[in-house]
């Protein structure tokens, strides 16, 4: 996608994740990365250095007064994430943060409220949304390809073999399977049951689930949930650190069922099989960066072009209601974090 004019971005922090996605701007023809900051000078400079940028900053807030920088990626840990969403937009940046995008739904609000008065964009970075695949499997959903939607099974786990002090696990850098994983099966649910009844999303009327709390790090380390929503379209969802499991995703309807090999990084194939035997393979035709396709998603949206109501990208009221459901989800495994607190700060 070409936008109109091209976009200038910063990134906000260093870390892994930061690194996948400074790598898509070499096939982005609307974006270009000019800046990263990390509270590590070194990790700045050499973060730079490797992508070739002009700026590397050792603090976050001196990026922000950038004025080159107009667009700014978050890739803090999840409790951070707020924080620097809020002064981000209050440095009038627009703001494409990594998910979640807060620890509640509460946080959340807040983050639209900023973005609202100071009029910059801010959207939730789910980059499996915005590659094709996800747009072909809606496509044959709202087509009749499978007739009616009757049950969506979706997983994403992994297994960290037990490391209460990393990100993944400490309760303190927002961890647990919930937070970091459980987003992905839950707005894949949302995403596949709204389109069955016409609609970008649907969000549940029931949700009952059950986990497992490590006595360690205090977090969620595997955990299932099962979901009703509008039509009696059943769901169930599991997201764990501790287990290695088929991280696919199967929707079954009255006539046959899709299968995503690779529901999280599109790099597999889709099967629509029908119960009489037929069966029709779709491969996505480009290796892109998944991350490419949000990154133009993005810079479209600030020139002016939003995500249709016939695409799947991620839109902020779809981001409202997928932190909901993940606060209920939690709330059914009693986990909390610091942020789920009562406060009376002004956020």
């Amino acid at each position: 996608m070409i936008t109109k004019r091209r976009i200038r971005w910063g990134i906000l922090a260093a870390g892994d994740i930061a690194h996948v996605f400074a790598g898509a701007f070499a096939q982005c023809e609307g974006s270009e990365l000019v800046a990263v900051a990390s509270r590590d000078a070194s990790r700045a400079s050499e973060f730079a250095k490797k992508f070739s940028l002009d700026k590397a900053y050792d603090s976050y807030e001196a990026m922000l007064e950038d004025p080159d920088v107009e667009a700014v990626y978050i890739a803090t840990l999840h409790p951070f994430h707020l924080e620097w969403i809020l002064r981000a937009v209050h440095a009038g940046k627009h703001v494409l943060c990594e998910k979640p995008l807060c620890m509640n739904l509460r946080e959340a609000k807040a983050a639209q409220k900023a973005a609202r008065e100071n009029r910059c964009i801010l959207r939730e970075a789910f980059m499996y949304r915005h590659h094709p695949q996800s747009q072909k499997i809606c496509d044959w959903i709202t087509s009749g390809a499978i007739g009616r939607v009757r049950m969506i099974d979706a997983s994403f786990c992994f297994n960290n073999k037990g490391k209460p002090d990393s990100r993944h696990e400490a309760k303190e850098l927002g961890g647990g399977s919930i937070l970091d994983l459980g987003g992905y099966v839950m707005s894949f649910a949302r995403m596949v049951a709204g389109r069955a009844v016409g609609r970008p999303f649907s969000e549940p009327l029931e949700l009952k689930a059950v986990g497992h709390i490590s006595p360690q790090s205090h977090t969620d380390m595997w955990t299932s949930a099962s979901l009703r929503f509008e039509g009696d379209i059943l769901a169930s969802l599991s997201a764990a650190m501790h287990v290695r499991k088929e991280n696919q995703a199967v929707i079954s309807g009255e006539r046959g069922r899709i299968v995503v090999e690779s529901p999280w990084f599109c790099s597999g194939a889709v099967r629509l099989q029908m119960d009489e035997g037929a069966e029709e393979v779709w491969t996505s035709s480009t290796d892109r960066s998944l991350y490419a396709y949000e990154i133009d998603a993005f810079a479209a949206e600030l020139c002016g072009i939003p995500v249709a109501s016939d695409e799947v990208g991620m839109r902020f009221d779809d981001t409202l209601g997928n932190m909901k459901a993940l606060d209920w989800w939690r709330s059914e495994i009693s986990l909390r974090y610091d942020a789920d607190a009562p406060t009376d700060r002004n956020v």
